[in-house]
């Protein structure tokens, strides 16, 4: 994967204004997500970042990771949990959320 994980954080706060958990809590609010865990299916997810909340293809993904990583969804690959790790993801602590 090209690109670092703060890299493209950075690039989907400038073009949306906002952070990978603004997208979270808006998932909450949809109900796609809840008690942190992810309900909605992939493509659901997908089809709603880039429709509703205006993302394109590659961003919705990278918000797709995020949600996976701090979930530890066992649909994340290993290469890509590593690339994340690697390049910037940081989990945020519990008591923070």
């Amino acid at each position: 994967m090209p690109g670092t994980y703060t890299g493209y954080v950075k690039g989907i706060q400038a073009r949306s204004g906002k952070n990978p958990e603004d997208f979270w809590k808006a998932a909450e609010q949809k109900g796609l997500v809840k008690n942190e865990k992810i309900m909605a299916k992939y493509a659901e997810l997908l089809g709603w970042l880039k429709t509703e909340m205006g993302l394109g293809h590659v961003h919705a993904n990278m918000i797709i990771a995020y949600f996976r990583l701090r979930t530890d969804d066992p649909a994340l690959t290993d290469n890509m949990k590593k690339w994340a790790y690697s390049t910037g993801y940081q989990p945020e602590k519990k008591a923070d959320r």
